[in-house]
Parts: C-alpha cells; structure tokens; sequence
C-alpha cells in the first residue's frame, strides 16, 4: 500500500498532533508531506523523516493558514496521484483544500484524523472564521471522506450531530509506547529529593502546556486547598498565556509552599519526572486524546479527571481512576482528598492497572491493525471514485 500523510508543523513544539504524525508514519509507513510556514520549526527537527516539504507562501497570516502556490505543489501532486489512500489531520487549513481535490482528481480515498478540532469547545472559537471556512470548503470535504477519524467514543458521540452528512466515522484511540519502569523508577528517590518531596508526600503531576484551558492556576488551587499538609504539585510544561512565574506568586499568596514548576521536558527526562509523582491531574475544560494523560498512565500514575477529558471515560468504570462527573470544585477536592488519604498498596494498585489498560488498549500493534482495516474499507489499495 502506497499512503501520503499530510503533516502541518510536523514539530515537537506542537505536541499531541505531531507524535501522532510520527505514529501514523510508523503503523502505515508511506511518504510523509509537511506544510512549514516560514516562522514554523525554528531550531526544530521534525518528528519523522519527510518525503517532501511544502514551503508556504504569504506573510504570517497566510502562512498560518499554509497557503502555497501551484508551482510548489508539483511532487505533491506526484505522490497523491500513485497513493492509495490519503490521511489529512485537522481542518480549517489549505493543505486539506488543495490536497482533498487532488484525491477527487486522480480517485484516491482519503480518511481526516480530526484531533478533537469538532468538538463543541472547540468550534465555539473564532466561529464565524470557522463557519465560513466549513461552508466554502469544509462540508464537501467531510462529506467525500472515506473516514473520518475519532479517537474516543465520547468525541465520536459529540460530532456526531455536526457531522451528519460526512464520511463514515471511525474511533481508533492513538498508541502509547510504555517507558521501562525500572528505569524510571531507579531515580524515583534521587528526583524527590532534588524536588524538595519528601519520602511519605503524596506527589500530583501536572504536565501540559501552562494554558488556561488547562486551569492550571485552579490546579494549584485545588492542591493547595483541599491536599492539606501531605500533597504535593509538581507542574511540568511550557509557559503559554499562564506562566511559571504567575502560578508561583499564587502558591505564594496561598502561603503554601507544595508547588514545584519544571518547565517543558522531553524524553527519558519527562518519564523520569513522572515517574517522581504519585498521581496525574488533568482538570482541563477540554482534552481529547490527552498525550499526557497516556503517557502518566504509563509510567504507572492513576489519574484524577476532569469530565472534558474525553480518553476518561473509556476506563471510568475500571476503578484505577478518579473521573469527574461534574465541573464542581467540590468533586475534585473530594478526589485530592481520597488520593491523599489511600494507602501505598492501594496507590500501587491503582497505578498497575492505569498501565495494564495503556498497554492493552493502546499498542501500536492495535493502532496499526485498525488503521490497515480503514484503508482495506476505503478500497483495499484499489482507486475508487
């Protein structure tokens, strides 16, 4: 099979949507086409190796919006046309215009991994960009998609009253590789003490970007009140429109001194410092996939939920986690409370089985399984019409 992934911003930086660029190329192989605005990647290396580079035209809102000309799109072009499927990732972009029109060209299916970009958080924001952009291009996009892609049941649940004229919608939950644990826990000690945690702390990780969506600044709250003398917060991402320095001052003025911020971290280092806390928090207004939440899961965190993280409820009824059924500050105090006060076998318990459900539910051998069966649906390696 001949497949062309089409990957803005296949960076780092861009968190969740790259790693699974990079998943993508590895589960299917194939040529991996990335759209780069001129500002896009500095210092950067990208995820995977690339086939082609689309260099976009225009200044920084054009570019934003990965505009290039014609001339630039020759060996794109080449590649769709030989292809036997195409996987676009995310919406509102032009890649997906002038790509998507190829596919029509030439008969090549394609399938849309929509990233949480449909749900109705989401859509509520720039909505008349957004709106308009569905209108010109975005409906007969979807609705001439060979699938279009959900990576829980909860997001394929909440598009589906938007989308009830595209493609057919697919739910496959991205993969999660699992770090050595005796690696990561052979620095366990050496990491609290760098930390300033002590032996018998109960330890939350946050790890995201500092956003607001995210509610870090609540996070602190919540810890702070609610954690009494025994929680700790370990907070480890980069400054977006919240800082480091904006959730000190407010641990600060709660005269509580549990709040440690890291900044962002990659690799062997992010496993390590995870593997340094007790439980993950993720009190976000709106998280899809949730990379960080997979990725504590793995490294043998249980975690403490918010009900706008969608990969939750997959696993709620499974008993290692604390899904919030609500927005209530009250629910999530409560489930600080319960973390802190459980005993360690408990704690351990909870965290084997977080792990034992990564490992089951989101192997890579799962992943490419369930992909290889929507490029068989879309026509098995044939062109179709």
């Amino acid at each position: 099979m001949k497949i062309v992934h089409i990957c803005p911003r296949p960076f780092p930086s861009l968190g969740g949507p790259a790693k699974n660029y990079r998943q993508f190329q590895e589960a299917l192989g194939g040529s991996s086409i990335a759209w780069v605005a001129a500002h896009d990647g500095i210092g950067e290396e990208p995820v995977m190796p690339l086939s082609e580079t689309v260099r976009t035209a225009g200044g920084r809102l054009l570019g934003q919006y990965y505009y290039a000309p014609a001339a630039r799109l020759q060996n794109v072009e080449r590649l769709v046309a030989e292809a036997d499927m195409v996987f676009f990732h995310g919406l509102y972009t032009y890649p997906l215009v002038a790509v998507s029109r190829m596919c029509w060209r030439y008969g090549v299916p394609y399938g849309i991994a929509l990233h949480g970009i449909l749900d109705p958080w989401a859509r509520r924001k720039r909505r008349i960009v957004k709106g308009t952009w569905m209108r010109l291009y975005g409906w007969e996009i979807l609705r001439r998609a060979s699938a279009v892609l959900c990576t829980t049941q909860r997001e394929a649940d909440k598009v589906a009253p938007y989308l009830r004229d595209a493609g057919p919608r697919r739910v496959v939950s991205w993969a999660q590789e699992l770090p050595d644990l005796g690696k990561i826990q052979g620095r366990r000690a050496e990491l609290r003490r760098e930390l300033g945690f002590g032996a018998d702390d109960r330890v939350l990780v946050f790890l995201g970007r500092l956003h607001s969506m995210k509610r870090p600044q609540e996070t602190v709250r919540l810890a702070a009140k609610h954690g009494g003398s025994r929680v700790k917060l370990l907070m480890i991402g980069p400054d977006d429109d919240v800082t480091k320095k904006q959730l000190e001052a407010d641990a600060r003025e709660l005269g509580w001194a549990g709040l440690r911020v890291v900044g962002p971290v990659f690799g062997d280092r992010k496993y390590e410092l995870l593997g340094a806390g007790d439980a993950y928090i993720s009190w976000s207004y709106r998280e899809n996939f949730n990379y960080s939440l997979t990725e504590a899961m793995a490294a043998g965190l249980p975690p403490i939920l918010s009900r706008g993280n969608d990969l939750g409820w997959e696993f709620a009824d499974e008993g290692f986690s604390w899904q919030m059924h609500t927005d209530e500050v009250a629910e999530v105090g409560a489930a600080i409370e319960a973390f802190s006060l459980l005993s360690d076998p408990q704690l351990r318990q909870r965290g084997d089985a977080a792990r034992g459900w990564t490992e089951h539910h989101l192997s890579i051998d799962r992943f490419r399984r369930e992909l290889e069966a929507i490029v068989r649906e879309a026509g098995g390696g044939r062109k179709i019409s």
